[in-house]
């Protein structure tokens, strides 16, 4: 495996963010000194979206997707950019396939159009919106991975970045290819907002993993924005262990006729952790399938807030959607927030969900201690298959093997 460290040879804006409040002033002087030298479209993209942060008011308890958190002690007051870098690894036979995993400013040069595709799309995000349009403002460094027409990926792209405010990844699968992608987190700065975009070409298959490991005291909002063409696919999953409070948007649109998409979630939450994963299944064209389970086992005082929404869009007909969200409840402390939302305007469709909240089912532990298991062990058994599941799904135990041996510590019980 070949691995290569990646990050920003611009790092002359400092301190844009001096004021602390609520919702400080990104100054344009402080936009300008970041992209001198880029292209004028991409120069405008980032003053675009400076101006919808300053459009969008800071958010409260009372904002619409945040009002189930509880946000006294919690600085949202975003934070000064830094460089993100990203560590890719990239196995020398797909490099050779023609397979692509550099700096996004290497990109620019190299694939433009890719990359300008990408950033130039317009999204909003249904709850972080403010910071993912202050991410597109200011990010630094990022990383592009590409898979052309018709190569298969032979191993796992690794994305790991562990320093840098507002990470940016883009991925672009071509045509009849096939990749599985890994990008992870382990930043521990007091502010992280990063966005990620998954571009998925006809015929083309793409398994993405996104886990987040951040520190414990860190905030972090991600906005993950997927366009999947006709008849491809798009397998994801979230993985959250970190933050104080993590924040997501998860959206993926099916575009084409025939596309599919499955996501898969896992959080693992102690102490007071709060998480909240706001996805959208959206059905943009016919015969197209969606499939959502995300499960979370909170200990603790830990929080969970999942919201889902499932579009179908007029012209979508014979769309299949099924979403399901399952949480377990490790002490009495914990809580689970679970709301589905459908907006269908067609008439041939399938479209189901469900939700449980719920504690460890008291027969399973009696049923373990009978077999001699003290509880402790019982009650991580339980969380352990619990998980399994949503790894099954996945479908690709390359991807899935690092990410079941880094989650299932956090299972052990401090006391």
């Amino acid at each position: 495996m070949r691995s290569s460290s990646t990050g920003s040879s611009r790092s002359r804006w400092k301190d844009p963010l001096a004021n602390t409040s609520a919702a400080p002033a990104l100054e344009l002087s402080a936009i300008e000194a970041l992209t001198a030298g880029e292209a004028s479209w991409l120069r405008e993209v980032r003053h675009g979206a400076l101006e919808r942060f300053e459009s969008i008011a800071a958010p409260t308890d009372r904002t619409e997707g945040w009002r189930r958190l509880t946000l006294d002690g919690i600085d949202l007051s975003p934070a000064t950019s830094e460089p993100s870098h990203f560590t890719l690894t990239l196995s020398e036979a797909d490099r050779k396939r023609g397979v692509v995993a550099t700096t996004i400013g290497k990109a620019l040069e190299s694939h433009e159009p890719m990359v300008r595709e990408a950033l130039l799309h317009a999204r909003s995000g249904r709850t972080v919106g403010k910071y993912s349009a202050l991410a597109e403002a200011a990010w630094q460094g990022g990383a592009f991975v590409h898979v052309p027409d018709g190569v298969e990926a032979t191993e796992p792209i690794v994305a790991r970045v562990q320093t840098g405010t507002y990470p940016r990844l883009i991925v672009v699968i071509g045509k009849n290819a096939r990749a599985s992608v890994t990008e992870s987190h382990h930043e521990t700065a007091r502010f992280v907002a990063g966005l990620s975009d998954l571009i998925v070409g006809e015929n083309g298959h793409l398994t993405y993993a996104h886990a987040q490991e951040c520190g414990a005291r860190t905030i972090v909002f991600s906005h993950q924005h997927a366009r999947i063409s006709s008849g491809a696919k798009l397998v994801t999953l979230n993985l959250g262990a970190g933050g104080a409070l993590a924040k997501s948007d998860i959206e993926v649109e099916l575009l084409g006729r025939g596309a599919e998409s499955d996501m898969l979630g896992l959080v693992y939450a102690r102490d007071a952790q709060q998480f909240d994963y706001h996805t959208l299944q959206g059905h943009r064209a016919t015969d197209t399938r969606s499939d959502l389970l995300f499960k979370s086992a909170l200990d603790d005082r830990a929080h969970s807030v999942y919201t889902g929404v499932i579009v179908i869009e007029k012209g979508a007909q014979r769309s299949d959607a099924y979403q399901a969200n399952r949480n377990l409840l490790l002490a009495e402390g914990a809580r689970a927030d679970t709301e589905p939302k459908l907006e269908i305007e067609a008439d041939d469709v399938r479209c189901t969900h469900g939700a449980t909240v719920g504690p460890i089912d008291a027969e399973q532990l009696f049923y373990l201690g009978s077999r001699g298991m003290d509880r402790d062990a019982a009650s991580r058994l339980i969380v352990e298959g619990f998980f399994q599941d949503v790894f099954d799904k996945v479908g690709d135990e390359r991807l899935t093997r690092d990410l079941e041996a880094k989650f299932a510590p956090d299972l052990e019980h401090e006391g």
